[in-house]
């Protein structure tokens, strides 16, 4: 533009709370141009503008190139001290700021049009209390003809005023950038570039390349926010399932996110919901589920990694009060515990907890198992979830060997029983024809049954009949097959949670009768569960369906026409956590970034679609359900920790994708295992060529 040739690249640093902003400018004219950079940041240090403004303070930093904020009255982050500042390498540059928004904005002025661009000065330079508070820079400079200047702008903040300083020292430094550059990138390559496959499904193939890895590591295990779901606190059930999905890449996330959820259970076996740091203070609430997703992660977690020792670790307890009779959840502030236990204790003391039933020999639901709308189902302490106990079933049927393995037999053959029992109630209770139902209220009102005018399938339990193994195959099928036919909407692309929607049902549910009909939970596809179905699909065999319905709901699927965009409308790069199912807006995604789904997804189209897995972290299994049409796939898989690479090629040259019949690793012949691949890990950082053929 106008003779300037000009590139920005921003970066957030890999180790360290700073945001980087390159600004290179090379001016192709034939005269030297005058030229100013201006950086522009609204302060908040607090949760509204509006609310803490008038307890931001901005000073001018020590070296002349920046400013510094704090916020007393910020609370536990009001130590933090934020700081912007501008480094350049041109010859003679001028800085100057300011931390007044008239200042930068002028009068009625906005971002869009900021009166100071059109200022030939400085900025005023105006700091101190009582503002309406921003971080503007500009950085004044003159080129040459055919010269070249950058300038690198910070955003930052550090616990402290030493701390700040630090960090603007070591980022502002020549060089810093190209540094915070090259970390970034080998940070992203050993996590999203872990994994990358070539196969005839190009939606499969743009989500599985990076960009499912990239959402479930930055968005919901860092920021754990977005702009549909503003808030920054760890969910129990939630990263704990995020950071399943991260096994093949960095299972030392897995492995920390399992110690810091162990962490934050109460001694009495039930955990905090969500909470959010530094402070730990969260919600204590009666839902089924979430404490049993430590020892289900814990136990896929040994299984995947043999990672065995990860039970001895030791990790505290959370302490508060008790939540009263009739009183379904409270917010509050948590101490420490003095107790601590290993994290195998902890996964017992939460599937202990969970073993009580109810009149029909089924698992309490409380207030919400896995849909927390679902809240007043169970509230008065009698109405019981069949997606509890497949749930539950799976988890026992996980965790019993490690109870056997470190020779703790009663406990083992305990749950055992309890696991034969849940079975037992399911198929005995649970089975309303031609699906199971979904739960019972604490009348004994049946929930997801076909006689209902509302809810009368839903695809949780349907799917888990599978996912779990709890039910027989005949009925784990036709329970699929129907919830299929029930809740897959192929003019909107997805699959319902469940159906018809909640709207005048007696007893109430709970608040997910407050959605619109079609809307998330109430009916719309809840994207967390069709990935389950999907899953489901693959584990019974359907090689042609699992592959459809996956690209189905695939967020790329919905954005390849102009007119799919005009529907969906929301990013195509990433999970949406729901998409509707009401007119007219059938089809439009709903909260994007901020799901579960994104980590599930990964799973499904590697482990359940591709088929690839690791057993016990000594060999790699591949038990693929792939399309017969599929001539053939390419996976380029990096073990971690390692640095050994495997290049896996998949044939199918006979056009029968139904079983592995063949498999070379090194050109050195191995037989395949119940009709799939499995060959040991070779950790000896070289690259090694897996060919398997598939046939009938």
């Amino acid at each position: 533009s106008h003779d300037l040739e000009q590139e920005v690249t921003t970066l957030v640093a890999s180790d360290a709370p700073v945001r980087l902003t390159r600004v290179r400018v090379t001016n192709r004219g034939g005269s030297a141009r005058r030229l100013s950079a201006f950086a522009y940041w609204r302060l908040v240090l607090g949760v509204l503008p509006e609310e803490g403004a008038h307890a931001v303070v901005v000073e001018s930093g020590p070296s002349g190139r920046g400013l510094r904020a704090t916020n007393g009255l910020a609370g536990l982050f009001a130590d933090g001290v934020a700081f912007a500042e501008v480094a350049t390498n041109a010859a003679g540059a001028e800085v100057s700021w300011t931390a007044d928004r008239v200042g930068f904005l002028g009068v009625g002025g906005s971002p869009a049009h900021p009166r100071a661009l059109a200022r030939t000065g400085a900025l005023d330079g105006r700091t101190g209390p009582g503002l309406d508070p921003c971080f503007a820079l500009q950085a004044r400079l003159t080129l040459a003809p055919g010269a070249s200047a950058e300038c690198v702008f910070l955003l930052g903040e550090g616990g402290s005023r030493s701390e700040t300083e630090a960090l603007v020292a070591r980022f502002s430094r020549r060089g810093a950038f190209d540094d915070a550059l090259a970390a970034v990138r080998a940070q992203w390559n050993e996590t999203a570039g872990a994994l990358r496959v070539e196969t005839p499904s190009e939606v499969l193939d743009v989500m599985l390349n990076g960009w499912l890895a990239y959402q479930t590591l930055s968005c919901r295990l860092w920021g754990r926010t977005a702009f549909y779901q503003s808030g920054g606190a760890f969910g129990y059930r939630d990263q704990l399932q995020d950071a399943a999905a991260l096994l093949h890449a960095r299972p030392d996330l897995t492995r920390a996110q399992i110690l810091l959820h162990a962490a934050h259970q109460f001694p009495e076996g039930d955990v905090l919901h969500w909470w959010h740091p530094p402070g730990d203070r969260g919600t204590r609430t009666r839902f089924s589920d979430d404490l049993l997703w430590l020892p289900w992660v814990t136990s896929h977690y040994v299984a995947a990694t043999g990672d065995r020792a990860v039970l001895d670790e030791e990790a505290g307890f959370v302490t508060a009060r008790l939540l009263e009779p009739g009183e379904d959840e409270a917010y509050l502030a948590t101490v420490p515990a003095a107790e601590r236990a290993s994290v195998y204790e902890h996964c017992c003391r939460a599937v202990d907890r969970s073993l009580r039933v109810g009149s029909h020999g089924l698992p309490l639901m409380g207030t919400g198992d896995w849909n927390d709308g679902m809240n007043r189902v169970g509230r008065e302490g009698r109405g019981e979830s069949v997606w509890m106990a497949l749930f539950l079933y799976d988890v026992l049927r996980r965790f019993e060997p490690l109870c056997a393995a470190r020779g703790d037999v009663d406990r083992a053959r305990r749950y055992a029983d309890h696991r034969a029992a849940l079975a037992a109630a399911v198929e005995e209770r649970a089975w309303d024809g031609g699906w199971f139902l979904r739960a019972w209220f604490d009348d004994g009102t049946p929930l997801g049954t076909a006689k209902a005018a509302e809810c009368r399938v839903d695809v949780l339990p349907q799917a888990w009949a599978t996912l779990s193994g709890a039910a027989s195959r005949e009925r784990a099928e036709l329970a699929l097959e129907s919830a299929l036919r029930e809740l897959v909407l192929p003019e909107g692309g997805l699959i319902r949670l469940l159906a018809p929607p909640f709207d005048h049902h007696e007893p109430s549910p709970g608040y997910i009768q407050g959605y619109v009909p079609g809307i998330r939970e109430n009916g719309g596809q809840y994207t967390h569960a069709a990935a389950w179905a999907v899953r489901a699909c693959a584990e019974r065999g359907w090689r042609e369906r699992a592959l459809s319905l996956l690209e189905m709901i695939l967020p790329a699927h919905h954005a390849r026409t102009p007119a799919e965009v005009e529907v969906y409308e929301v990013e195509p790069y990433v999970v949406a956590a729901d998409v509707y199912a009401v007119s007219p807006h059938v089809g439009r995604g709903g909260w994007t970034w901020y799901t579960g789904s994104s980590g599930w997804l990964l799973r499904v189209g590697l482990e359940s679609i591709l088929g690839l897995r690791t057993e016990g972290g000594v060999r790699l299994v591949l038990r693929p359900c792939v399309p017969d049409a599929w001539p053939g796939y390419r996976i380029a898989y990096r073990v971690p920790g390692c640095g050994t690479h495997y290049a896996i090629d998949v044939r199918n040259p006979s056009g029968c994708s139904a079983r592995v019949t063949r498999v070379r690793v090194d050109g050195a012949e191995l037989a395949p295992e119940d009709g799939a691949a499995a060959w040991p890990i070779t950790r000896d950082g070289a690259r090694h060529d897996v060919v398997v053929e598939l046939g009938a």
